[in-house]
This record gives C-alpha cells, structure tokens and sequence, in this order.
C-alpha cells in the first residue's frame, strides 16, 4: 500500500499539531491495550457471574471474534502486505508510548516515553491492518448484537484506541478505516455463525 499527499498530511496533523501533553498520556495508555487486561478480565467475571445465558453466549462469540480477527485476519494480512509503520517509515515524527514495566498494568504509571521517530530501513513491516483496531470494534461489534447501549460505548473506545495508534505514531490514517470494516465483518460473521450452530443444536434437540 503506497503512502498519498492526503495521508501523509493527515498523519502530520495527527501526530504533531492535534496534540496536547494530556493527551499525550491518554493516547499512549489507550494504545497500551495490554495494560487494561486486568480491567477486562474483572469485567468478564462479572458478565458471566452477573449476565446469564445471553452474556456468555456474547462471550463467547467474543472470544471466536478475537481468535478470527487478530490470529487470522490481522496476522494473514500483515504477512501478505508488509506495510511498513510510519514512525519506522520516516524521521520528524514523534513517538508515544508508556514505559516498560512488570505487570504490565503498571505501565499506567510510569512515566511516558517521548522520542522522535527514526528510518529503520526495514522493507517489510506490520502496519496493516491494526490489529488493536481489528479486535475492538469486532468486540464492538459483538457486544452491539447483544447489548445495543453497551456496544455503542465499545465503538466509542474503539474509535478513540484507533486514533491512538495514529497519535503514537504507530499506523497511519489509511490503515484504519480497512481496519474498522475488518473488525465489524468479523464481529457480523461470527455472531450470524454462533447463530446459526445454536439453531442447528436447537432444532437438533427438539
């Protein structure tokens, strides 16, 4: 995928003159997804503790739509593309991203790491898609099937994660709208798939 006027300006803009040192640490923590597991896995327990048959089914369609998304879409077309990241691509921009830590929940206080970015001379890369983009708005999506309200927060946060990774420098603009209808054709299929098994069964069971 060639690099357009339109993206290299958006990326820029992105990247250097939309910016503000609290946002700074906002999208750094955002694109730090890792961090957040923890956060994720008490709101799991809850969901299936708390949400009945309905949320573990969501669940598990959650669960299907991060394995398709992230372990075959994203890692197939990053193979088969080798986009190169822009802030491996190019010098002048800035990168964002939170300092290294154990666990990495604690990387959310430790001070932010801000450094410019340098030509790695790499040919291949692993910018397309962005698998944060691919797994959260499929999760998104998912979540929306069963819970409307739910899934219109998730495609919030998956919005504002897939900007994050433009900000940090780690993707660039044209990665991400691919990227978003990845996410939700994985999300769609998935539940029309668990969908269908659970008529299936069911009838089978009549």
């Amino acid at each position: 995928m060639s690099v357009t006027d339109w993206d290299l300006m958006l990326l820029v803009k992105m990247n250097q003159e939309w910016t503000h040192p609290v946002l700074d640490r906002v999208m750094a923590s955002l694109s730090a997804v890792e961090a957040w597991f923890p956060l994720f896995g008490l709101v799991l327990l809850v969901a299936v503790w708390k949400g009945g048959v309905r949320a573990r089914w969501m669940l598990v369609c959650v669960a299907l739509a991060l394995a398709v998304g992230d372990g075959v879409v994203s890692n197939s077309l990053k193979k088969a593309v080798g986009r190169v990241r822009p802030r491996d691509a190019m010098e002048g921009l800035v990168v964002r991203d939170l300092g290294k830590a154990s666990p990495p929940t604690m990387r959310l206080f430790v001070p932010l790491v801000v450094k410019p970015s340098r030509v790695l001379g790499e040919e291949r890369g692993k910018s397309f898609p962005s698998s944060h983009t691919v797994n959260l708005f499929a999760v998104a999506t998912v979540v929306g099937c069963f819970y409307r309200g739910w899934g219109m927060v998730g495609f919030v946060l998956a919005g504002a994660v897939a900007w994050s990774r433009v900000y940090c420098g780690a993707h660039w603009p044209s990665d991400l709208p691919a990227s978003m209808a990845l996410g939700v054709g994985t999300g769609i299929l998935v539940v029309w798939g668990v969908g269908r098994v659970r008529r299936v069964v069911g009838k089978a069971e009549e």
